[in-house]
């Protein structure tokens, strides 16, 4: 008798440490589970960028000068001795100078006067120079990070027609967020032609991915693996002027 009730005690004790591993490692999992889902959730959320306050100095198109409160941005259109057409995009910081170089041609589509953004999270400045025209319009974007400039991305759009001649602000009706490794714009799909045959017009002008987000179209720009600079199928280039001449990408623009 004592030795059954000795064997049931040892089969109890077993069962009991077997149920308490199972909740361990139920535990375990769920805490693991969760920490995923917290994360993923993290690496979802849209960070917005914000918008900084500078003030335009001088503009007479295509060269403007504009003052920020930590730096200065001004342009300068350059007829190379190559005869060919150079646009040379200057950043004044504190403690340093920086430059892009734009190689452009009558097709190619110049920039206005810049937006400027700042990301509080990645300490990155993000430049958003604006392509206007009669009835298209769209962006080209560089980032600013570590003392280099990267060309990020750009595109062309079409203006629906009742807002091709409105007097409708770019820093209006456009949202910028970083989400892990890319840089998100968003705009209402109100003021947009979807698809448009002038599209195939600019084809060095649809970089990224691009979607449909209930009433907003999104374009999304990786930045995880960008160069300093860009060399087009049009013979075209951009990218930091400094470091191009330094790696001798290119020469110096006479």
């Amino acid at each position: 008798m004592k030795k059954t009730l000795t064997i049931f005690i040892i089969l109890f004790l077993l069962s009991c440490q077997g149920q308490n591993k199972e909740k361990e490692k139920k535990i375990e999992v769920e805490n693991k589970t969760s920490n995923i889902n917290v994360r993923d959730k993290k690496n979802k959320t849209l960070i917005p960028l914000s918008k900084l306050s500078c003030k335009t100095e001088s503009y007479d198109s295509p060269n403007y000068n504009i003052k920020c409160e930590s730096f200065s941005i001004s342009n300068t259109i350059i007829e190379g001795s190559d005869k060919n057409r150079y646009e040379l995009i200057t950043f004044d910081f504190k403690d340093i100078d920086k430059a892009i170089i734009r190689k452009i041609n009558n097709e190619d589509i110049e920039t206005s006067p810049p937006l400027l953004y700042f990301s509080n999270s990645s300490k990155i400045h993000l430049i958003f120079f604006p392509l206007n025209s009669e009835n298209h319009f769209g962006w080209k974007i560089y980032l600013y990070k570590d003392k280099i400039l990267y060309p990020v991305g750009q595109r062309v759009l079409y203006w629906k027609p009742e807002y091709e001649e409105s007097s409708v602000n770019y820093a209006d009706i456009l949202t910028i967020y970083e989400l892990k490794d890319n840089i998100i714009i968003e705009i209402p799909n109100k003021y947009v032609i979807k698809n448009d045959d002038d599209y195939k017009n600019y084809p060095n002008y649809s970089d990224g991915k691009f979607y449909e987000k209930g009433d907003k179209l999104v374009y999304e720009f990786s930045i995880n693996k960008i160069e300093y600079y860009k060399n087009y199928t049009n013979g075209l280039y951009e990218g930091d002027y400094n470091k191009m001449i330094n790696n001798k990408i290119i020469d110096i623009i006479k």
